[in-house]
């Protein structure tokens, strides 16, 4: 199913799980454009947050229902991530939009149970070196190694401390958002997040003074292009409004990113 929507925006649809959505302003550069895979959560958040942002970027939307093994498993293998990233070139063709061009950066993006894709694509040397951006909204969870005394297993979160200190040196866009929802047999976001900062060395700061939606932030981290925002919130309306914030706590900060002028060749 395709769409051409009176704004000028883009809706095509590949299977079950997969959409994919051009803002009014995409547009092709160089012979290429840039792409957000994004996985959890209903594609319209995810159109909203592009437009909000001035992205100019295709977005694809995956969703593989609620439980975060099914995200981990269908990425588990670098065939994977390549068969998404050619379903998303051929609907982005298919639009007559793209001018043929190439797949330029590539981000990942995530809410709540999304994450696990993610952290599938990660492990892979080969997708991990494509990949620009990585956004996280609430979505990152670790086992115990000793539950009763909330021992976290780091070794699944050695990566993202790895890439914290990518983004602190401007090599990628690291952003985390998350609530204070606890959870019950596996460390919940906020202890997450915190283990991954202890792995990194890295201390939590003042937060914003201002924040959407009505949510009230804790602490924020920013480092170069690593940044973390800590909000309260402990119901399940606190988690959606990570979603739907993604366009102000998140896309900006691709949006700056991808849209800086080249670098000048420097001089022999």
């Amino acid at each position: 199913m395709t769409e051409s929507l009176s704004d000028g925006g883009y809706r095509a649809k590949s299977g079950s799980t997969i959409e994919l959505y051009l803002p009014p302003t995409f547009a092709s550069y160089d012979g290429k454009y840039d792409l957000i895979l994004h996985f959890h959560g209903v594609a319209k958040a995810q159109e909203a947050n592009i437009v909000a942002a001035k992205l100019n970027a295709a977005i694809v939307s995956v969703n593989l229902g609620v439980q975060s093994d099914k995200y981990a498993y269908s990425f588990a293998a670098p065939a994977q991530f390549d068969a998404l990233l050619a379903t998303a070139d051929k609907l982005v063709q298919a639009s007559g939009r793209a001018n043929k061009a190439k797949v330029g950066r590539i981000a990942l993006s995530a809410w709540s149970a999304g994450f696990a894709s993610v952290s599938a694509i990660l492990k892979q040397d080969e997708a991990r070196a494509r990949v620009d951006a990585v956004m996280l909204a609430d979505g990152l969870h670790a086992a115990y190694s000793d539950p009763k005394k909330h021992t976290i297993d780091e070794r699944g979160l050695a990566k993202y401390a790895a890439l914290s200190q990518e983004a602190s040196r401007g090599e990628k866009l690291f952003v985390l958002t998350h609530s204070s929802i606890p959870t019950y047999g596996y460390a919940n976001v906020s202890e997450t997040v915190g283990t991954v900062l202890k792995l990194a060395s890295i201390e939590k700061a003042a937060p914003p003074t201002s924040s959407p939606r009505n949510m009230q932030a804790i602490y924020a981290v920013n480092r170069g292009d690593f940044h973390v925002t800590g909000y309260q919130g402990k119901g399940v309306n606190d988690h959606i409004d990570h979603i739907w914030a993604m366009g102000q706590t998140m896309y900006p900060l691709l949006a700056a990113r991808w849209n800086k002028p080249a670098k000048a060749p420097e001089a022999a």
